[in-house]
């Protein structure tokens, strides 16, 4: 059963798909696709997040996410009813889409509408993150899917030059008091794991910290906590979102920070690397088999071997 949802109350689209073999509902929230949805963006000075003291959110966001929860709420209990303790969920969306399938996800659960174990992992394409101190509350159940040159994951979690710290104190009172900005020099925290996506050199240009060609990476956060913060934080500056937005060649449709977003992009880019890895797991095996079945398909059956070498005698 799949049902489309749109409402008018907000400018995002969301889809419910639901798997009756893992009894799981998956909400699909949708990118903006106007210039109302983008417009949320410039209301990115910190709100408490669900009334957590050290937790803050990015307020156009949560605004958002309060409208969708609402919407998504009755279809969440419905299915809870239906299917009791076997019931799952799971939120997934790009662009902002994303973002806001993170807070929704995690309103859910603050609330008690559901619990820990019956919310599958978050999943984001290309989404910006949009909390502070966060990683408090489910960083090891969000997956963010970041398109290697993408500048949107970056927007609100690169290193923000000292004068434009300033220049954005004097609009917002509450920036003087924010723990990302005063602290680390970003808007809002990277939360959950980094699953790095690079197109083929002819979509876009290899990335400067990646091997060439593509591919699709992990990044290890086993080791070191501060290693792995400078390799998110590298990562994530390079190329800075300032760097991107001055170059002229960025804007359009057919412009860097369009073909580096875009939704389809991310398909295309996802579908190269199942070729990839169709080409270098299954394809192999077949050739084994292949190379297995040949002998026995061009030699001659033992019973034809044993004709010739006992020929009948003739009438």
């Amino acid at each position: 059963m799949a049902a489309h949802q749109s409402f008018h109350s907000s400018p995002f689209e969301w889809i419910i798909c639901d798997d009756p073999i893992r009894h799981t509902r998956i909400f699909v929230i949708q990118g903006p696709d106007s210039l109302t949805s983008w417009w949320r963006v410039l209301f990115f000075h910190p709100t408490k997040f669900e009334g957590k003291l050290d937790v803050f959110v990015h307020k156009g966001m949560y605004e958002a996410a309060k409208v969708i929860y609402e919407k998504v709420i009755p279809h969440a209990v419905d299915f809870l009813q239906t299917h009791g303790e076997h019931a799952r969920f799971q939120f997934t969306g790009h662009s902002l889409g994303g973002s806001i399938a993170v807070l929704v996800s995690l309103m859910l659960l603050i609330r008690n509408v559901v619990r820990c174990s019956m919310v599958e992992p978050v999943v984001t394409f290309g989404s910006p993150f949009v909390l502070c101190g966060g990683r408090k509350l489910l960083d090891a159940q969000i997956y963010n899917v970041i398109m290697h040159r993408d500048i949107v994951p970056r927007g609100f979690s690169c290193n923000i030059p000292g004068f434009l710290i300033s220049i954005l104190k004097l609009f917002k009172r509450s920036l003087h008091s924010h723990p990302c900005l005063n602290e680390n020099k970003f808007m809002y925290s990277p939360l959950g794991e980094l699953l790095i996506l690079q197109p083929n050199a002819k979509s876009s240009p290899g990335h400067p910290l990646l091997p060439p060609g593509t591919a699709f990476y992990a990044l290890d956060t086993t080791g070191c906590k501060d290693t792995s913060n400078a390799a998110i934080n590298g990562f994530l500056n390079s190329p800075h979102p300032l760097q991107t937005l001055f170059d002229g060649k960025a804007y359009g449709d057919d412009g860097t920070v369009s073909l580096n977003h875009d939704s389809s992009s991310y398909l295309k880019a996802i579908k190269g690397v199942l070729r990839l890895h169709i080409r270098a797991t299954i394809v192999p095996k077949l050739r084994e088999k292949k190379s297995l079945l040949w002998p026995l398909l061009v030699s001659p059956s033992p019973n034809s071997w044993q004709h010739e070498r006992n020929p009948k005698p003739a009438n």
